[in-house]
């Protein structure tokens, strides 16, 4: 497949076509990450990310899409369940911990590299707005609600403006609503490019992780998640500005009152 096609939105199977399923219930290993029930265990050199929730089948398939069509670096998938995934374990720390002890000239590179692969996630167009292969789309702020797909931006609008508080007045709706853009690009997006979500290592980008979030989105939102409530002591915050293709100041200012005024 193209890079630049969307996959096919009708074909998405509850367990990841083509790769074999792994039992998550009786892992060994060591617990690296665990928060509300969700857990990585590793072992050996693989890793395996657990949600008792369930695992959103398009979170394998995107990271599978982008081994094969770009050179972002993603973990590689050996097996899935409902509720688990198994990848390979990637050494490294993550950018959140890393960043601040990091040398101009490493800041410089990290930089540069994750220009590049927003780059790569940025030519690849949507026809919809959407998860990858066709499913939801999520506005995710305090928690995260499903609405969609949907075949315009201005359905998108409505959809973040039905969070607005009952309370919310119909002018204050309405000024909202005159801010929001409806002829933006509709790329892929990774969803959650927060500092705990890239991995380095002697200075390099070795891993963009956590693609749950994944799908076709308007050009703006891998800008503007990561600055909802940010860790401003963390200097990698301050530099999205700069590593980002271009800024999206109008868009982050109406977001950020939208988030004020939401339920969600």
């Amino acid at each position: 497949m193209p890079a630049h096609q969307h996959p096919n939105p009708k074909v998405r199977p509850c367990i990841a076509q083509g790769y074999p399923v792994l039992r998550s219930d009786s892992l060994e290993g060591t617990v690296i990450y665990e928060l509300f029930g969700r857990k990585v265990i590793r072992h050996g050199d693989m890793a395996t990310k657990i949600n008792p929730q369930g695992i959103n089948p398009s979170e394998v398939e995107v990271m599978r899409f982008l081994r094969e069509h770009t050179t972002i670096p993603v973990p590689r998938v050996h097996a899935s369940t409902h509720t688990s995934i198994t990848m390979d374990f990637i050494e490294g720390i993550t950018l959140q911990k890393a960043w601040n002890n990091l040398s101009d000239a490493e800041r410089a590179t990290v930089s540069a590299q994750l220009r590049d692969y927003l780059n790569q996630l940025r030519a690849i167009k949507g026809t919809c707005i959407g998860a990858f292969g066709g499913g939801p789309a999520v506005d995710s702020r305090r928690f995260s609600f499903e609405g969609g797909p949907f075949t315009t931006e201005a359905e998108w609008n409505d959809f973040l403006l039905e969070g607005l508080v009952a309370k919310c007045p119909p002018a204050i709706r309405s000024i909202v609503l005159s801010q929001l853009r409806t002829d933006h690009d509709i790329v892929l997006t990774h969803g959650d490019l927060a500092a705990t979500n890239i991995l380095i290592r002697d200075g390099n980008i070795v891993a963009i992780i956590d693609w749950e979030r994944a799908g076709f989105y308007p050009e703006y939102l891998d800008l503007l998640k990561p600055l909802r409530g940010p860790d401003w002591r963390v200097g990698y915050y301050n530099a999205l500005l700069d590593i980002f293709p271009r800024r999206y100041d109008a868009e982050y200012l109406v977001d950020s009152f939208i988030g004020r005024i939401s339920r969600r």
